[in-house]
């Protein structure tokens, strides 16, 4: 068998919520204009970093990228899936470092030039706010340019020369447009067509491959498409018990102290997650990091497990395959030859692969994908995470 230097392993970031062209397009350059032999896409897992559930589960989502040009597809855990982008980007990059073969990372961007993102004013070290916590992006920025210079940012905070980065330009619409253009839709827009709002219902054919339809018209008939006011009754549950017991929400990862005084505060008037995102909005505290710090209330993410698993685990404390392709077994044993963190493909395994703090964050995946999948099923009961087996094509 070749060795891994033989082999070009190109990595992808990504959420596909949902699947559309412009993913497509990312894929498709991989493999034919980076001559990639396999890919490996590290993909959040049921809840994303705008702090939402994602439109539809994992594991469908997993199904369409290994249909359109994925090998394999790895979770990204919770705890850096619903974070903000350093901490994101750090979790994703380190779990592509840790497989021990992907030599490239390919990312789409709105500027396209590697070196300009390598240079430019932004850092990420120094995007504190004045109270000195870790901001939201700045307004000048573009999204996929910040996160671009994130995963070029983690490249180096991890002091990692062997995997290559590459960028892509993105075209078509924007990032959060609800314009389409030249056969390209932002994910934004394909999901305020998906649950329903007021848009012009466009043809979705021309925006997602047919694969992507066809695995959401199967999944649609026995779950629903999720968003954050799935979890308003949970939600309002948990701060009310906090407060009923005298419990800040401090202790939550990004929960500072006004924040959570504010909730204290604003309880009283909590309708849905989504209109208590808008009552605690301010020109200091923005909707993406609120509706971040009330999805952690939900999962119950601390700071305390933030600071373990970057620490203790260096952001990478397993790797769990959610799916991969028949023909990549190659990659797979490179993988487990070259990999120094355990390769999760079996869950009733964890307990002999896992040690007990390494163990903890699985649970936490499991438990946050076991709450969507009970909310997002239509049928009495659902299929335990346990259950659930790995996508192969």
């Amino acid at each position: 068998m070749s060795n891994k230097k033989a082999k070009k392993i190109c990595g992808i970031i990504a959420e596909y919520n949902p699947f559309h062209n412009g993913h497509k397009y990312l894929l498709d350059h991989a493999r034919n204009e980076l001559g990639a032999d396999y890919i490996v896409v590290v993909m959040s897992g049921d809840h994303v970093q705008r702090g939402e559930p994602a439109l539809i589960d994992k594991f469908a989502r997993t199904n369409v990228a290994l249909t359109e040009g994925a090998d394999l597809v790895l979770e990204l855990p919770v705890i850096f899936s619903t974070a903000s982008a350093q901490y994101f980007a750090r979790g994703a990059v380190s779990a592509l470092i840790h497989t021990g073969c992907v030599n490239t990372l390919l990312f789409g961007s709105e500027s396209g030039d590697i070196n300009s993102l390598r240079t430019a004013d932004f850092n990420s070290d120094n995007m504190t706010s004045p109270t000195g916590r870790h901001a939201d992006t700045p307004s000048y920025a573009l999204p996929n340019d910040i996160l671009g210079r994130e995963y070029l940012a983690a490249l180096r905070f991890f002091k990692n020369e062997n995997i290559a980065p590459y960028t892509l330009k993105r075209i078509g619409a924007g990032y959060n447009d609800i314009e389409t253009k030249d056969g390209f839709a932002s994910a934004t827009h394909l999901r305020k067509i998906l649950l329903g709002s007021p848009l012009e219902q466009a043809p979705l054919h021309e925006y997602m491959p047919g694969s992507q339809l066809g695995i959401l018209e199967d999944y649609i008939s026995e779950n629903r498409l999720m968003s954050t006011e799935a979890y308003s009754d949970i939600l309002q549950y948990l701060i009310f018990k906090r407060i009923s017991d005298e419990i800040p929400f401090n202790d939550i990862f990004d929960i500072y102290d006004d924040l959570s005084d504010k909730i204290i505060k604003n309880a009283h008037s909590f309708n849905t997650f989504k209109g208590f995102i808008q009552t605690l909005k301010s020109k200091e505290l923005a909707w993406s990091h609120i509706s971040r710090a009330l999805l952690h209330i939900v999962l119950d993410i601390k700071k305390s497990d933030v600071n373990m698993i970057t620490s203790d685990f260096n952001y990478c404390p397993y790797l769990r395959p959610l799916g991969f392709k028949k023909e990549a077994s190659e990659l797979l044993t490179l993988i487990k030859q070259y990999s120094d963190v355990p390769f999760i493909s079996k869950l009733a395994d964890s307990k002999d692969l896992l040690t007990e703090a390494a163990g903890y964050f699985l649970k936490k995946d499991i438990f946050a994908s076991e709450l969507y999948r009970k909310k997002s099923h239509i049928c009495p009961g659902f299929t335990s995470e346990y259950r659930m087996p790995i996508i192969i094509k």
